[in-house]
């Protein structure tokens, strides 16, 4: 007998021993006596197809015995000697081909290195010859290709995996049970195709399939959760690819409850629940880049958090996981300033480049995001800055971290070769390498972000090619101006307005837009104007009453200056009437909503009741619904997030709430209702009183003067926002109590400059000369952005006749024109009765001993006064009398919070565990306020950024309904506070109205200015807001 048949008789006792009793010792045996038969055999004996079929059944049992992969790399040598061997149809590769799917099903089963399934490709091909097994053998090579392009990216194996799923899915599964995996997978393989490509029909699809999967896929199967969330992440992609419209809000908003279903049914700890908890972040963070809502984007940075604790540091997952972290904590520090945040974004991105190997696909996305997480870095060591800004100046340690930004940016460009990745790592580029040229002037860094984002607009599309745009329009403003220039930077914003780019976007490159117009040389405010009035028209919706307040007040705080910006170009083209539509416009947003002046109600009540009803209820839930989430926004305070369905719930009254304003304006006289005013109503309500609007720009400054019955005047000014800025930032450093004679005399003197730079030449051009007898005249300041933290009213120089604001007018202070009442201020009531809040001692404050000679003084005056004193003072006390009185005096500290303004609070007995916030106060309904007395620290001031909107504690009276509100711009010491509400409270009382209410603070102030002329931190304080 010769010695390859002795030796395969031999192998086939073995292999059958080792069947039976499945020995891995008889199964080596068995395959080392087929090795030395095939070795010794003639190459063409008709036996070797047995051999090797037999070879092959052997190293498969091998490797399910013992997982090593020795045994596979000799099968893909065995496979390839069978198909040089025997013919396609040969019974023995049939054999072979139904033996390499049992062998794949165990690998693939078992689980194994990245990249194992993709070395078996060979063998899935083989496996995928027979039509008739095609519905096993069509997804084991899907898997397989799946796997080689997780380590190559090519394109066109990913569009055969699609193919394969397609086929699988029309066909069905052998098993009902596991109908859902074709659709799943196709699901799956499609959203990859799309979101590479851009290709919206395999969006499409892949929603379509994902929605089956889940429909087939019942409660309590293993892979529910997995279809759930590949149904998120295909409805994020399509939000992504298709923009903010309607259809992209809806898939959102399935995508989110998708996403939460998902995280529910995962097993907890396991490797499913971890990428669900990821798939919740994005969506999460999707929401809050659409609405800017600050509660989603915590809730998804600590999803992602959750994602990747506990998580092995060879678990595949790694790489996505902490790329997606790394991602929402660099929003949170742009959100916050949370200067962590940035820190956590690096070390999430360099943890997902450490799973990497040196040549995988995922190489070129992950370097793009640590190169954003290093750029954001170097704003880190400026803590002072607002959030999300980047550094002017250069410290010492910012350079080598923002050169590493650019390097590693460089490194993703040269690893894509996709358009879409590509363009994204272009985009990625620009912003870095324009950021290095911002601190250093290096030109060719310039150079490289325009070129960079050039080529990234040219392959973008959907949100991408949006953000490319306006990141080549960042790149572009930072040249000098030239016609070439301005084309292409108009080009850019015409695209982003016809397209599908999120309103902020459009906003930012349509005010670089108009900033670059109006600093070319020569300068172009025809273009500007075209550029900031596209801006101004889209400035309501970054603020949608479907945030909550401080989310809005964050989206509108980004674009602090814009409204003076845009009143300078329409003053550039000679168009003041423009110029002050365009302040009302822009400023005052949330105030003109919240305000909702009783006359238009008034009207929709006579119209409509039902729907007046309706509009009350709304707005009480809405009201409610922010003082509920406001926790989220207190400076350092991180709680649980809220439950999704109080944002659920907040978000469907927000939609009826437009739904409500959609049909009020549809009825006859209503058309306006909660808009800005128009040109006539406002002439209507200006009155008797002028007013002059004060806007200072970076390219000019201007007051606008506005009467009844004459055109808009304006009066240049000879001051820049410059120095306006740094004078408003010296009196809230200095105009404190106890201050140096240095201090008040550089006090005194910035007084004097704004008299000869603003306001004389204003009073002038009113006619309204010094030394007038009997009762001066009054005049109403509006003024715009820096201005808002002026003290206009006590401009001038004490002791020289007439050369003071305060010996030639009473003055009053509005937030916009529109916020001014029709008709005189107190409507000629009579009645006073009057509440007086006096805390003295409010818990972990300063003890105020004037607050309870103050309030003893007002209970002589007034008799039948109200009084809330000491514990007796608290939130829900105060909010309870406010509506039962007209006239409501507060004694006590306020708190300003700088970053959230609408936690800002006066010190109430309770305050540690109930403030009374701008958010409660503006929410109460006084229905005949008409005067609220603030006698403590800065009530009237705020930051520059929310200038325009003036969210301070003064206007959340006016909110209430408070016709006229006395407030500070800065502290004022006990004995002067009470002396100036002494004298105040004694005018009004012996008047018998509210209606001059300005006219005595005027005399009060000027008495105290009289005795202490060169100590302005005393007197200079006080203003009245309103009537």
């Amino acid at each position: 007998m010769l010695l390859h048949h002795q030796l395969a008789l031999r192998g086939e006792w073995l292999m059958g021993r080792a069947r039976h009793g499945r020995s891995l010792r008889r199964t080596r045996a068995a395959r080392r006596a087929f090795q030395r038969a095939l070795s010794v055999m003639a190459s063409h004996h008709p036996d070797r197809a047995a051999c090797l079929n037999n070879l092959g059944v052997l190293l498969r049992w091998e490797f399910r015995r013992t997982g090593d992969e020795e045994p596979l790399e000799r099968l893909l040598e065995v496979n390839a000697r069978i198909v040089v061997f025997l013919p396609p149809e040969h019974p023995d590769r049939r054999r072979h081909r139904h033996n390499m799917r049992a062998l794949l099903a165990d690998v693939l089963t078992a689980g194994g290195r990245p990249g194992l399934a993709a070395r078996l490709l060979p063998l899935a091909r083989e496996a995928a010859a027979d039509e008739d097994a095609r519905s096993v053998s069509g997804p084991l090579l899907a898997h397989c290709l799946d796997d080689a392009y997780r380590e190559n990216g090519e394109l066109s194996a990913l569009r055969e995996i699609v193919e394969l799923w397609r086929a699988a899915s029309a066909a069905g599964a052998p098993d009902p049970e596991w109908g859902w995996v074709p659709f799943h997978e196709l699901g799956r393989a499609s959203r990859t195709l799309g979101v590479r490509t851009g290709e919206r029909e395999s969006l499409a699809e892949a929603v379509e399939c994902g929605r089956r999967a889940v429909r087939l896929c019942p409660e309590g199967n293993a892979g529910r959760a997995g279809c759930l969330r590949e149904l998120a992440n295909s409805l994020h992609a399509d939000f992504v690819d298709g923009g903010p419209g309607d259809e992209g809000a809806s898939a959102l908003r399935e995508a989110e409850e998708c996403a939460r279903e998902a995280v529910s049914a995962a097993r907890a700890g396991s490797g499913e629940r971890a990428s669900c908890l990821s798939t919740l972040g994005i969506v999460l963070r999707g929401r809050f880049e659409t609405t800017r809502d600050l509660g989603a984007l915590r809730e998804a940075v600590r999803a992602c958090r959750d994602s990747v604790a506990g998580l092995a540091a060879d678990d595949p997952r790694r790489r996505a996981l902490y790329n997606n972290l790394s991602a929402a904590e660099q929003e949170l520090f742009k959100r916050t300033g949370e200067v962590a945040a940035a820190h956590r974004a690096v070390a999430a991105s360099r943890a997902a480049m450490a799973s990497l190997s040196p040549h995988d696909p995922q190489r070129a996305g992950t370097l793009s995001e640590l190169g954003n997480a290093l750029h954001l870095l170097a704003a880190t060591l400026h803590p002072g800055l607002p959030p999300g800004e980047t550094p002017e100046a250069l410290g010492a340690d910012d350079v080598p971290v923002l050169v590493e930004a650019v390097e590693t940016a460089r490194a993703a460009v040269a690893l894509e070769s996709e358009p879409r990745g590509r363009g994204a790592a272009l985009t990625n580029l620009s912003i870095a390498a324009r950021t290095l040229h911002e601190h250093t002037g290096d030109r060719a860094a310039l150079a490289e972000a325009i070129e960079g984002a050039r080529e990234a607009a040219a392959l973008g599309g959907g949100a991408d090619g949006a953000v490319a745009l306006y990141t080549l329009v960042q790149a572009l403003a930072r040249v000098p101006a030239t016609p070439e220039s301005l084309r292409e930077m108009r080009r850019c914003c015409d695209a982003l307005a016809r397209g599908a780019a999120p309103t902020r976007v459009r906003v930012l490159a349509h005010r670089l837009l108009g900033r670059t117009a109006m600093t070319a040389d020569p300068p172009r405010p025809d273009l500007a104007l075209v550029a900031y009035e596209r801006a101004v028209g889209w400035l309501p919706r970054l603020a949608p009453r479907r945030l909550l307040r401080a989310d809005r007040e964050f989206g509108l705080g980004e674009f602090a200056g814009l409204p003076a910006e845009a009143a300078s170009a329409a003053l550039a083209r000679e168009q003041p009437e423009r110029a002050v539509v365009l302040l009302e416009h822009a400023r005052g947003v949330l105030l003109r909503e919240g305000l909702g002046h009783e006359e238009e109600l008034d009207a929709l009540r006579r119209v409509e009741p039902a729907l007046a009803s309706e509009f009350t209820l709304l707005r009480e839930r809405l009201d409610a619904s922010d003082r509920a989430g406001a926790h989220l926004y207190a400076d350092g305070f991180a709680p649980p997030v809220p439950p999704a369905e109080e944002a659920a719930r907040h978000s469907e009254w927000a939609d009826r709430w437009e739904e409500l304003l959609t049909r009020v304006r549809r009825l006859p006289g209503l058309a306006g209702f909660l808009l800005p005013p128009t040109p006539l109503e406002l002439r209507r309500r200006v009155g008797d009183h002028p007013v002059v609007l004060v806007n200072p720009s970076p390219f000019r400054c201007d007051a606008l003067l506005l009467t009844a019955d004459a055109p808009v005047r304006v009066v240049p000014l000879a001051c820049g926002l410059d120095e306006l800025r740094a004078v408003a930032e010296d009196f809230a450093r200095d105009a404190v109590v106890d201050r140096e004679g240095a201090t008040e005399a550089r006090l005194l003197g910035h007084l004097e400059w704004l008299w000869e730079r603003v306001c004389r030449p204003v009073l002038d051009a009113l006619g309204l000369p010094p030394g007038a007898d009997g009762e001066p005249p009054r005049v109403r300041w509006c003024p715009v952005g820096v201005a808002a933290r002026l003290p206009l009213h006590a401009a001038g120089v004490p002791g020289r006749p007439g050369a003071s604001v305060l010996d030639r007018v009473v003055s009053s202070y509005t937030s916009t024109v529109g916020a001014l009442p029709y008709g005189p201020s107190g409507a000629g009531r009579t009645e006073r009765r009057l509440v007086v809040v006096e805390v003295a001692r409010a818990p972990g404050a300063r003890a105020l001993p004037g607050a309870a000679l103050e309030a003893r003084r007002l209970a002589e005056l007034m008799p039948g006064v109200t009084v809330l004193s000491g514990p007796e003072a608290t939130r829900e006390a105060v909010l309870a009398e406010l509506p039962r009185h007209e006239v409501a005096h507060f004694a006590c500290h306020a708190v300003t919070d700088p970053r959230s303004p609408s936690l800002s609070a006066l010190l109430l007995h309770d305050h540690v565990a109930a403030p009374l916030t701008v958010l409660e106060l503006g929410a109460a309904r006084v229905e005949h306020g008409a005067l609220a007395y603030l006698s403590a620290c800065r009530t009237g001031g705020g930051e520059e950024r929310l200038a325009d909107e003036a969210v301070h504690i003064a206007s959340a009276f006016q909110l209430a309904g408070y016709r006229q509100v006395v407030a500070t711009l800065w502290p004022v010491g006990d004995g002067d506070a009470g002396r100036v509400a002494d004298d105040f409270h004694t005018a009004l009382a012996a008047a018998g109205t509210t209606a001059d209410a300005a006219s005595h603070l005027h005399h009060a102030v000027r008495a105290l200015r009289d005795d202490a002329p060169g100590e302005p931190s005393r007197w200079a304080a006080h203003f009245a807001l309103g009537g």
